[in-house]
């Protein structure tokens, strides 16, 4: 298969990674296409020197996607011409869940709940659960060990638990229909 035809399908994963990974950003969205379009145009122009087979060019996606977004943040918190001047910008975006006017839904609340993660409990999270990704491939994008990663998502996954369950209300039993019989 042709490097053009690889990039074209871990694309639309790769951006669904992006926009997760850069919730709460000014302009997520903007920012998630800029990085997306970064790392699949150096991938492309970097084709003929790449010696990777599919699997590996899209754990290599992924991890220069991650570090980019990491320089990014750092740019940001260091003065640099990135979007995110704003105050109450931290690592995982603005923390606006006591600034909703109305009652929160759960979906809110869990959005806001996976914003306050540190960046690395995030990138974690979002690599195992929303990709898909194995252990040893989510350890390998975020350049780690096995063991830091699995700490990582244990704190995530703790600090999501804290969220109460959403209640549903439950269902009356249902009445049997009058024309059935009970037949001895």
């Amino acid at each position: 298969m042709a490097l053009r035809d690889e990039l074209n399908l871990c694309a639309p994963r790769l951006c669904r990674y992006a926009r997760a990974l850069v919730t709460g950003h000014p302009g997520p969205s903007e920012i998630a296409d800029d990085l997306v379009h970064a790392v699949l145009l150096r991938t492309w122009e970097a084709g003929t020197t790449l010696r990777l087979d599919g699997r590996d060019l899209h754990l290599h996606l992924y991890t220069l996607l991650t570090e980019w977004h990491r320089e990014r943040l750092a740019a940001g918190r260091m003065g640099g011409k990135a979007h995110m001047e704003n105050e109450n910008f931290h690592a995982g975006g603005p923390r606006a869940a006591g600034n909703l006017p109305f009652p929160a839904s759960p979906r809110d609340k869990f959005a806001a709940a996976l914003l306050d993660l540190a960046l690395q409990e995030r990138e974690a999270l979002l690599l195992i659960v929303l990709e898909g990704f194995s252990y040893a491939q989510a350890a390998r994008i975020l350049k780690i060990s096995r063991t830091v990663l699995v700490m990582r998502l244990a704190r995530a996954r703790a600090a999501l638990s804290e969220i109460p369950a959403p209640k549903t209300p439950a269902r009356p039993a249902k009445a049997r229909p009058s024309y059935l019989r009970v037949v001895k």
